[in-house]
């Protein structure tokens, strides 16, 4: 991969085939032997809730979170294989993020939407800006003071972001959003949780700051969930195509 271009959508199969370490349990009693720590995993994911008939289109409700480094983004963070699967790993993420009201979120590999492999030095969108960052910075690691966190970084060590859409009732939406402050990262990595406005407001919406490709991974979710944005509001970043059916419940 050069400069300046994006790496290939993976399935969770080709991007669980990379190197993580010493081995992982993404099959439950089966280790997977693999070489050497090349690849760190990092999950994501998108909670979105239908709205009642007749409400505006489109008629989603639709999560995002503004991260302590003032970008917005989906929660979710590192996962070690070692420990715990990909889902394992993103059901913790969301309890630390989210709080009480998130582990009732069942997530599993059909809600997996791709993944990508972000080798040492990558690409971040944030805004209109386009530039070479870390690949630590595609999915904000956790560095920020007093998060007690310490993770490998490296031009050596790249990562691999996955990316998943899961569907919740508005009554699970709504219990989340009243919970948030309950949650441990709350005024830590999480400074807040916000309702995508996909209004009128949405053209505004994406101007601002997202971390690594949480902008993309917005238009193309809204893609699968069978809503295009007029084309004029993503064309600074191509919306991903996920290419796979429609999310699952």
């Amino acid at each position: 991969m050069g400069d300046g271009e994006e790496p290939p959508l993976l399935s969770r199969s080709e991007a669980l085939s990379l190197s993580s370490g010493t081995g992982n349990r993404n099959r439950a009693g089966k280790r997977n032997k693999a070489a050497g720590p090349r690849w760190r995993h990092a999950c994501h994911v998108l909670l979105y809730a239908p709205l009642p008939t007749g409400s505006p289109q489109p008629p989603f409700a639709i999560l995002m979170q503004l991260r302590f480094d003032g970008l917005f983004g989906f929660p979710g963070g590192f996962v070690d294989l070692r420990k715990e699967s990909l889902e394992a790993g993103l059901s913790r993420e969301l309890r630390e993020e989210l709080g009480p009201a998130a582990a009732g979120i069942e997530l599993r590999p059909c809600h997996h939407r791709g993944a990508k492999a972000w080798t040492g030095s990558g690409r971040k969108k944030s805004g209109s800006d386009v530039g070479r960052l870390s690949s630590e910075d595609q999915v904000g690691a956790e560095a920020q003071p007093g998060s007690g966190r310490k993770e490998q970084s490296g031009s050596d060590v790249g990562v691999v972001t996955h990316f998943y859409i899961r569907r919740v009732s508005l009554e699970e939406l709504g219990e989340i959003e009243r919970g948030e402050k309950e949650a441990p990262e709350h005024g830590l990595e999480v400074q807040g949780l916000i309702r995508v406005p996909l209004g009128g407001g949405l053209p505004t919406f994406l101007q601002q700051g997202f971390i690594g490709d949480a902008r993309a991974q917005l238009l193309g979710a809204l893609h699968d969930m069978g809503w295009d944005p007029p084309q004029d509001m993503g064309s600074r970043n191509p919306p991903h195509d996920m290419g796979l059916s429609d999310p699952p419940p």
